[in-house]
Formats: C-alpha cells, sequence, structure tokens
C-alpha cells in the first residue's frame, strides 16, 4: 500500500502577460501548501517491477522510463558542462566527453538532491536569483556591485571555475552567506542550491593531474 507523505510545496509569483506576450503584471505570490500525498513505498514498487501480471505492464514501464530519466538528466548535465567550458566556435560535443562511472544509479543516489538535476531551472527562475543576488550581497558584504556582477557571471558560465579552487571556496562561501540573508529563498533556493551543489562538487573533487610531474 501507498503510504501518506506530507510534502510542501512553494510557489512563485507568476508573470501576466497580454496578447502580444507583453508583461503587464505578476500574480500574487500564493502561500506554501502542505499535502498529504499517497507515495508508493519500496515495496509496492519491488512488487510492480517484479509481477508477471500484465495488468502491471504500463507501471513497470513508467517506472523503467522514470530511473532512465534520471541517467539521462546526469548525461546532459555533464554534456552541458563541456559545452560550457568551450573557448572557441569550432569546437564540438561528442560521447567521449562522458563519464559514465558517474551515470551509475549508486552514484546518483549519493548525490545532493539538489545536484541530480530532476527538472530545468528556468531562465525567469536564473533571472530572479541573479536579481535577488546582486541585491542582498550588496547590501550584506558592502562589496562593490563589479564584485558580485563577477560573481553573477560565473553562476552563468560556471564551468569557467571549475579548476580554480581558490574561486570556487569564495563561491560557496557567498552562497551560504546569500542563503543565509536572502528573504527570497523560497523562490531562489532549488537554482541557488543548484549552483552551491555544483562548486562544492567541484571543490571536493581531486585535482586532474599533479602539476608537478609536468
Amino acid at each position: 500500500m501507498s503510504q501518506a507523505t506530507e510534502i510542501k510545496f512553494n510557489f512563485k509569483s507568476r508573470k501576466i502577460t497580454d496578447d502580444a506576450g507583453n508583461e503587464i503584471g505578476r500574480t500574487k505570490k500564493q502561500p506554501s501548501l502542505t499535502v498529504s500525498l499517497p507515495v508508493p513505498t519500496a515495496d509496492e514498487i519491488v512488487s510492480y517491477l517484479t509481477s508477471t501480471d500484465e495488468s502491471h505492464s504500463k507501471v513497470r514501464a513508467m517506472l523503467v522510463e522514470a530511473v532512465g530519466d534520471l541517467v539521462r538528466v546526469q548525461a546532459k548535465s555533464q554534456l552541458d558542462e563541456v559545452i560550457d567550458g568551450f573557448t572557441s566556435e569550432e569546437q564540438t560535443i561528442a560521447a567521449d566527453a562522458l563519464d559514465f562511472d558517474k551515470l551509475s544509479l549508486e552514484y546518483i543516489a549519493n548525490l545532493e538532491p539538489a545536484a541530480r538535476g530532476s527538472r530545468a531551472i528556468s531562465d525567469e527562475d536564473w533571472e530572479l536569483l541573479f536579481a535577488d543576488y546582486l541585491q542582498v550581497m550588496v547590501q550584506v558584504t558592502g562589496k562593490p556591485e563589479a564584485k558580485i556582477k563577477n560573481h553573477l557571471e560565473l553562476f552563468k558560465k560556471p564551468a569557467r571555475a571549475k579548476q580554480n579552487k581558490p574561486a570556487l571556496a569564495i563561491l560557496v562561501d557567498q552562497l551560504d552567506v546569500y542563503m543565509a540573508s536572502t528573504a527570497s529563498l523560497e523562490d531562489t533556493g532549488e537554482a541557488v542550491s543548484r549552483l552551491h551543489s555544483k562548486f562544492t562538487k567541484w571543490l571536493a573533487e581531486d585535482d586532474k593531474f599533479d602539476a608537478s610531474a609536468l
């Protein structure tokens, strides 16, 4: 049997547009809503996967598809990361850019939930984060706006900081400051968590090679 699980939903204010697509206002930000949903237990999922009952075939296919999508999302994230690091128009992506060891279910399961990237962050959500980060961090840190905008440039092209451990440490620290200071974390939390997980993972990775050997 499914078990009742309390799940909290947060909602963002949304654009209201006219027939031409121009923004003419925004909806009222709705309060958070907690709902008790019927979530299948592990035993129930196993029973569907091992059942030979033809009436369960579509459920089995859906579960396999859902797991496959976790792998697909991680592969897409790896490829996007490589493309973000391109330095010329001539470079092209290929399958050998993938690290297949990081596409196993064991590896994915050990990632922070935000790093699994189960859904794409919309451009509007990213812009909301960037605008709020700029406003909050200028006020909280006292840093010049130009420096905070440098953070935003790396948020937009994170691969540029991947091999720079000192820069990664600063970015992780500054994201911690932002998350502790903003009043808009319900709106920006998913995007900022995605960045924080990415930078933290890169910071913890071993260097690709020993520079002293060169």
